[in-house]
């Protein structure tokens, strides 16, 4: 956290790792895990040895979970490196050292930034990660909750793989966040997506987990589940045999040409080896949980990064849930309108905020709502969701008939107001008295 001076915090405050060496590389992604309350946000940084020269320092961009985040779009005109969203690359040559340096921020003499972790991970140049050892022996699939990206809401569905990992994998432990909560924590406006590797694990950190990402290979990913962690990878596949930009995954879904999965366990049948995934480019959460030959995954794991994501931080569990308010959800007379109150004001939810545009950006918002019919499932996120539009009013748009109708057996509506860096709003309807 930022230093305390004269019984006030600074507002800005910067941290140096010594330089540290490391194997040749031409790669190399950051890590951190932060928690930046209201009116903060970090930056990380790093400059690498090559050749005997130090490039300039390269950002991952500044970063909070309460204010939109990005990566760089201009980086800075340098020879030796340059970093693209979540990567440095080293232009020429290779390079054998690395120094980190973390930027905290604040503009609330009240709040502080409080970093737990900063990281980088390299790929070797001279250790070939795609060859298994097979050093570690284990058989085990790890119970881990399976989503489906394809059914959540359909303007960030295409493009949420990394974030329902992450939620897969926090879920999996003790927290419950829904993958639109995630991803809307997630976004790299720079980037215009939900991918940003550092981003991701960043976020899951948010959670209180120690999280990081890192390049490994199959032992690593061996040594994660023994320890009964599930880990999320980075792959592309194509389930066409007859095709020749991607590799080939027996029962895979469709064609990625990037993606991000949880692997849960390794396991043989009829002497094959296989990686039990929860892959979110299925048609369901039930069609989510599938197994993949190994030597195909390992080719289609070419990436060899992998998300990382530990038990929580001791004294963090509090954190470990998405952050939520209760609302109250005001009805019209014709109970089909539903005005949004927090502490008496009303916050209005436009039809410009819930569709898909071009772009996202900090207006972007879905509205969820699941109904109670008795039903029991193991996370929220596995419960049946559908995706509310609003009026010009700013209103929720449910018509409470028509769903007392076509599910008798429900009692309440709960509705999920989800926001790009701002809480979760969240609002009951009663379905037995139609009264909001």
């Amino acid at each position: 956290m930022l230093a305390q001076q004269q019984e006030d915090y600074v507002s800005e405050g910067t941290l140096t790792t010594p330089p540290f060496d490391l194997p040749l590389f031409k790669n190399l992604v950051a890590s951190w895990n932060a928690l930046t309350p209201a009116g903060t946000a970090v930056e990380v940084e790093a400059r690498v040895g090559v050749d005997g020269y130090w490039s300039e320092w390269h950002s991952w961009g500044r970063w909070s979970t309460n204010a939109p985040s990005s990566s760089v779009v201009d980086d800075n005109d340098d020879p030796r490196a340059s970093v693209d969203t979540d990567t440095l690359t080293v232009k020429a040559g290779s390079a054998s050292q690395a120094q980190l340096r973390v930027h905290l921020y604040s503009n609330d003499s009240q709040q502080t930034p409080v970093l737990k972790l900063v990281a980088a991970s390299v790929k070797p140049l001279q250790r070939d990660l795609m060859v298994d050892h097979h050093d570690v022996q284990v058989d085990r699939v790890i119970p881990a909750p399976a989503y489906s990206q394809e059914i959540r809401d359909p303007k960030l569905a295409p493009g949420i793989c990394s974030p329902t990992t992450i939620s897969m994998a926090v879920n999996r432990q003790n927290a419950d966040i829904l993958p639109e909560e995630a991803a809307l924590r997630n976004l790299d406006v720079a980037y215009g997506g939900f991918g940003n590797w550092s981003f991701s694990t960043a976020m899951a950190g948010s959670l209180g987990y120690k999280a990081y990402t890192a390049y490994t290979d199959l032992d690593g990913l061996r040594k994660q589940i023994a320890l009964g962690l599930p880990v999320g990878v980075s792959v592309q596949y194509s389930n066409h045999q007859d095709q020749a930009d991607y590799p080939y995954v027996e029962n895979a879904t469709g064609d990625t040409a990037g993606h991000l999965l949880l692997v849960t366990g390794f396991t043989k049948l009829d002497g094959v080896d296989y990686v039990a995934v929860n892959d979110s480019y299925a048609d369901s959460d039930e069609d989510a949980k599938r197994l993949y030959k190994l030597d195909q995954f390992s080719e289609a794991w070419h990436s060899r990064v992998a998300y990382m994501i530990g038990e929580n931080y001791a004294g963090y569990e509090r954190l470990m849930q998405p952050n939520r308010v209760n609302v109250k959800l005001i009805a019209n007379e014709a109970h089909d309108a539903f005005q949004i109150n927090l502490n008496e004001q009303v916050i209005a939810i436009t039809p410009e905020m819930i569709v898909k545009k071009d772009s996202y950006d900090a207006s972007t918002t879905t509205v969820a709502y699941t109904l109670d019919d008795g039903g029991q499932t193991e996370t929220t996120a596995q419960q049946h969701f559908a995706y509310a539009k609003t009026d010009d009013e700013g209103r929720i748009l449910l018509d409470v008939n028509a769903l007392k109708q076509a599910h008798p057996e429900a009692s309440t509506v709960t509705v999920y107001v989800i926001r790009l860096a701002a809480p979760t709003l969240v609002g009951t309807i009663s379905l037995g008295t139609q009264n909001a």
